[in-house]
């Protein structure tokens, strides 16, 4: 009976542009390992899942449309995993030539380690949000031991099936982040070695356009709903330092608020004060003022979806959501 060493989890929502590159790209490294490929699907609605189908891999989907989110897909994956390991992908990267052997060995050779990472190279950019990203790249995939590998990585699913679940379902975003906390609370580690591990294909949407579609799909509620997963938990204070420029900012917005129901003309002029100072600190930083004013605006989105995140429903992350396999791996 055929036993794979090592799933691949690549979570999909409308992902036919790049998904038959972002397969080929892990089939041409991954040979040597016995190995499963898995597309977790979100219920696209192009033809993602024929085109995976097609690739001969095991396709996975959602049966609900109210179980989207970014948290759920590589849950669905772990769902349907088997071996060792579980390298996680989103379906619109390349695996990047030689990764795989380095993490094997690294979490072969380091039996603390739960998961390991790479470097990352994104592609040029055509709004703020992805932008800012690759400005922040260093900042945002450090080398070396790490609190979490944002992006994916390869890990150990013994580690995995020690914390109850891979990637909390209810989670629009910060989901590797939160996977991160729950497996250094477990006593884990988790490291960025200095090797390619993908290449990364950025949203092309307008910045303003990008910020109601992040809007719309509950991307920026997911602050919010990280601090309210993680309270009462050993890691809450991790995952409030995770988020704390949003908790400041929501905070401050507040006290703007309460300022302007004064009608105090002198103290909402106050109030003001630190806002304009943040702009103008942003303009430096961003070295145009345009980009400093869309920082700020991609602060405020992200600290009024905290709020409305922090009332958000939260599900069961141990709970499977209700899926199908659409299509069985052809060896």
């Amino acid at each position: 009976m055929y036993k794979p060493f090592i799933t691949v989890s690549i979570k999909t929502f409308n992902e036919a542009e790049c998904i038959e590159k972002t397969i080929d790209s892990i089939r041409s490294q991954i040979g040597e390992y016995p190995h499963k490929i898995i597309v977790a699907d979100s219920l696209s609605t192009d033809n993602t899942q024929q085109l995976a189908s097609d690739k001969g891999v095991v396709v996975v989907s959602l049966t609900e449309p109210a179980d989207r989110c970014c948290g759920v897909g590589h849950q669905l994956g772990y769902l349907h995993s088997e071996g060792e390991f579980i390298l996680l992908m989103d379906g619109d990267m390349e695996l990047e030539p030689g990764f795989i052997d380095h993490a094997v060995a690294f979490l072969q050779s380091n039996p603390t380690y739960a998961g390991v990472a790479g470097t990352v190279e994104m592609d040029g950019a055509s709004n703020y949000e992805f932008t800012s990203r690759k400005q922040r790249i260093n900042k945002i995939y450090p080398l070396g031991d790490s609190d979490h590998l944002g992006g994916g990585g390869l890990y150990r699913l013994a580690a995995i099936a020690d914390i109850g679940y891979l990637t909390n379902r209810s989670l629009h975003a910060y989901e590797e982040a939160e996977l991160g906390i729950r497996l250094l609370a477990a006593g884990y580690k988790l490291h960025r070695l200095n090797v390619p591990y993908f290449r990364h294909t950025s949203y092309t949407m307008p910045t303003f356009r990008m910020l109601r579609y992040r809007w719309k799909s509950g991307f920026h509620q997911a602050p919010g709903e990280l601090l309210r997963s993680a309270w009462g938990k050993p890691w809450f204070r991790d995952a409030l330092m995770l988020v704390k420029n949003e908790v400041i900012f929501a905070s401050y917005i507040i006290l703007v608020l309460i300022a302007f129901f004064t009608f105090d003309v002198s103290l909402i002029d106050i109030a003001l004060l630190p806002l304009l100072a943040f702009i103008l600190l942003k303009t430096i930083q961003n070295r145009s003022l345009k980009n400093g004013l869309n920082s700020v605006i991609n602060l405020a989105v992200l600290s009024a979806g905290l709020v409305k995140g922090l009332f958000h429903p939260q599900r069961d992350p141990r709970v499977p959501p209700d899926n199908k396999v659409i299509h069985e791996q052809v060896e």
